[in-house]
């Protein structure tokens, strides 16, 4: 069913959105601290959670370079919004489906 796809193809642009905007956020963070070889080893933990708070390990040896940073985290931004649209019109079009079905 098509709407099935869209709907699909919408968590897909949110979840590559996400992992974007963590990626990002983490060379931000990255920038601002002080490097040291154990710290740059290490994944922090989510304190709700205790789940990784990031999927992959920075390279803490490569220069972080601000602007590219914001420039991903803004791009993921609107990765995301993309996706959440995508959802919502996926979802209006299902609803109708069914409406008319019905």
């Amino acid at each position: 069913m098509a709407s099935l796809d869209l709907l699909s193809s919408g968590f897909d642009a949110v979840r590559q959105g996400q992992y974007r905007a963590n990626t990002a956020a983490a060379e931000i963070a990255r920038a601002g601290a002080p490097i040291s070889a154990s710290a740059a080893a290490t994944i922090p933990l989510q304190p709700a959670t205790g789940q990784p708070a990031a999927t992959t390990q920075v390279d803490s040896n490569r220069p972080v370079n601000l602007a590219n940073s914001l420039v991903e985290l803004q791009q993921a931004q609107r990765e995301v919004e993309a996706g959440a649209s995508v959802i919502d019109t996926a979802d209006e079009v299902l609803g109708t489906l069914i409406d008319i079905r019905a």
